[in-house]
């Protein structure tokens, strides 16, 4: 059988992988950037997608599984990761996928019922969790956690880092990597570092691609809940338990109470997952009302700084003002 390879470049194309996908109970997400397909007759049976680095929205027509079509496509896009010099890949599919992604090459991160997380053999998390490490100077021994996005860094941020402070030797505060928020990571990362400056047992990381990423939680950067966001949060839940608890001896992890939809489906997804090692903190309020990160874009962009001087500190205060 003679399969055609086509790149879904125009808008009608896209259309016809996300109709396709939608069969599937995909999405065709908006961070997508290369869409390969194989036709018959002019019709789609099977379809890989690539976001950066990932791997994404693979299926394959039910009457043309077992001609390894997948892994055609896979090796395709692996061919032009390599012409873009890319060598370390990721994949977010569907667990029925494993064992077509395990014989390329691919090791297998965490999975649950539904979706699996795979990533290349060369490198990976425990190495890159490693060297972020060394590089920030942890400390051995335990260690509390939170992962925070700080879009910006509010009092209320700093609330939580205080608190777990004052209960542990080492707190370590992950700033969500990712750049898909209103203010971009390095701007976030600084204003963390220098609101908890004075907290000498605090130190502030990056969070790298595998803990509330486009690659483990997508949908966090949505806001918005889908059918996939219960099982995203999931997976990132599992990966933080895995790989990061055990490579940074953490023996807390502290959230804010929450009630933005999907971040409330997170911390759910952690406390399952984490159960005793998860402590959820009720966020800090000023007049009655929860100092949330939101709030404050909404005053900044009223250019409002009188109202924004009681929600953050004068270090994000003085970031608004020049911005």
């Amino acid at each position: 059988m003679t399969y055609q390879l086509r790149e879904a470049i125009l808008d009608s194309e896209k259309e016809a992988v996300r109709t396709f996908l939608a069969g599937f109970g995909l999405r065709y997400d908006a961070d997508i950037d290369y869409t390969a397909s194989l036709l018959v007759g002019g019709k789609i049976i099977a379809t890989a997608s690539t976001a950066g680095n990932i791997i994404k929205a693979v299926a394959v027509s039910p009457a043309w599984r077992g001609e390894n079509l997948t892994g055609r496509l896979v090796s395709h896009l692996l061919s032009r990761f390599r012409e873009r010099g890319i060598h370390h890949c990721k994949v977010f599919t569907k667990t029925e996928n494993i064992p077509v992604f395990t014989s390329l090459n691919f090791r297998l991160l965490t999975k649950t019922e539904v979706t699996a997380l795979l990533e290349s053999k060369n490198g990976g998390i425990e190495e890159e969790l490693s060297a972020l490490k060394k590089a920030y100077k942890v400390p051995e021994g335990p260690a509390a956690a939170l992962v925070v996005n700080c879009n910006p860094f509010t009092l209320g941020h700093r609330y939580l880092i205080e608190w777990a402070a004052a209960r542990h030797r080492t707190v370590l505060v992950f700033v969500v990597e990712t750049d898909r928020s209103y203010f971009p990571f390095s701007d976030r990362f600084e204003l963390v570092k220098a609101g908890t400056a004075d907290l000498q047992n605090v130190i502030v990381l990056p969070s790298t691609s595998y803990v509330v990423s486009s690659f483990t939680f997508p949908d966090y950067f949505l806001k918005e809940v889908t059918a996939a966001t219960d099982e995203q949060a999931r997976l990132d839940a599992q990966i933080f338990k895995e790989y990061f608890v055990p490579a940074f001896n953490i023996e807390k992890r502290y959230l804010g109470s929450e009630t933005d939809p999907v971040t409330l489906k997170y911390n759910q997804a952690l406390l399952e997952c984490l159960n005793d090692a998860v402590t959820v903190v009720p966020r800090l309020e000023n007049d009655r009302e929860a100092i949330s990160a939101s709030r404050v874009r909404q005053l900044h962009e009223r250019r409002d700084f009188t109202a924004l001087a009681k929600l953050v500190p004068e270090t994000t205060l003085s970031y608004l003002r020049q911005r």
